[in-house]
């Protein structure tokens, strides 16, 4: 039983960062039950509802499904009903929507003054932003990452995948915060509401330049080279058969033993000097590893204890000795899909074990088993509520 055991989570949202946050949640043991609005309500984008997309897929094993119309007051009602039961609720509207339809932590927290609600969104809560839209690109904008990738002689780089600012702002900070609130539920009985701003989160691991901002007045501007990197000893370098590996050689004595290595000595009393001087060295240095292959750079220079990796695609990622020993990947059985493969859990505990215990539900697969185990409906009356359409 993972660590989460015996929590129960509803999860009213649609997209990545809050859907993947309950997956997480899922993962460490938690019952997750995710609520889909019905296709004929027209507020369901097919690529997260359709259940055999790799968004779908990615977003929601180990959870169970149910279909709630929640216009609709009966649909409301089976809402408060499951309120009642959870101790968690995850949602990501934009700031009011909720309280609109008597949904928000106000409304409901009369119902279960132990419920933890978790509001993730792209700017909290309140201030001049709140009401904005916005998907990961606008608010890695915004937040200052984008503005420090790439080369300052080409445009700001936006990274797709990973999303860095739904990650770090809102998956990493929502999960967190879940635990801490449930930890502090142990010691004081109460439930409590948290504002997840992605923006704010994404700020707040600014922990290098940002506190050096703050501290000295420095403002970071992105590199000179198109490797988005001004350092030969922290950078990318291209090898002899076209693939390309990264060297890092932040201590002076490593960057000692690289420069031994590749014959250049002479470049050892200048590892932090000036840009052009970078440049040379770099360009130095990028003529030596063109002379053998990647992954004969990658062995001589891990065996020397140099700070080395390849920059690997997923077909070099998922085949790696190392990952597969740390079982990066699972396999398991889908009744449409048949056998497929998918993220594993990257938590490893001693005693409770986190795991990917169940594929992903089909579309409403558990809307029955919900309202029948959980809310005592008998089958006559599931049955006119899907004739109702209530639910699916």
């Amino acid at each position: 039983m993972g660590p989460l055991a015996g929590i129960k989570v509803l999860d009213l949202s649609k997209y990545g960062p809050s859907r993947y946050c309950s997956m997480i949640l899922a993962d460490l043991g938690a019952e997750v039950i995710v609520v889909e609005m019905p296709k004929t309500a027209g507020q369901t984008l097919e690529v997260v509802s359709d259940d055999v997309g790799s968004l779908y897929i990615g977003h929601n094993r180990n959870k169970k499904c149910i279909v709630l119309n929640l216009k609709k007051d009966e649909g409301k009602e089976i809402f408060y009903s499951l309120v009642k039961k959870m101790d968690v609720i995850i949602e990501a509207n934009r700031p009011g929507v909720l309280k609109r339809r008597g949904m928000d932590y106000e409304s409901v927290r009369k119902l279960n003054p132990r419920l933890i609600y978790c509001s993730i969104t792209g700017y909290g809560q309140d201030g001049p932003y709140a009401q904005r839209t916005g998907h990961e690109i606008n608010f890695a904008a915004i937040s200052g990452i984008m503005g420090l990738i790439g080369s300052k002689n080409g445009p700001p780089v936006y990274l797709q995948s990973p999303s860095i600012a739904d990650l770090l702002g809102g998956v990493t900070h929502a999960v967190m915060a879940i635990n801490a609130a449930l930890f502090a539920r142990e010691k004081n009985g109460k439930g409590q509401y948290i504002d997840v701003s992605i923006t704010d989160g994404t700020i707040f691991y600014h922990w290098i330049d940002g506190q050096s901002y703050l501290l000295n007045g420095n403002l970071p501007e992105r590199a000179e080279s198109a490797t988005g990197s001004d350092m030969a000893c922290l950078n990318t370098y291209k090898a002899g058969d076209g693939k390309y590996f990264t060297v890092g050689c932040a201590e002076p004595w490593l960057w000692a033993k690289l420069c031994k290595i590749v014959g250049r000595e002479d470049f050892i009393p200048y590892q932090f000097d000036d840009i052009d001087k970078q440049q040379e060295i770099y360009q130095a240095l990028s003529g030596v590893f063109s002379t053998r292959d990647r992954d004969e750079w990658v062995k001589l220079l891990d065996e020397a204890d140099i700070g080395v990796g390849p920059v690997y695609n997923f077909e070099e990622i998922f085949s790696d000795p190392h990952f597969k020993h740390r079982k990066v990947l699972v396999e398991i059985q889908h009744p449409k899909l048949g056998k497929i493969k998918m993220l594993n859990t990257p938590f490893k505990f001693s005693e409770t074990p986190a795991e990917v215990r169940a594929r992903p539900p089909l579309w409403g697969e558990h809307s029955r088993e919900i309202l029948s185990n959980i809310l005592g409906y008998s089958k006559a009356q599931i049955d006119r509520l899907l004739k109702e359409k209530v639910i699916e």
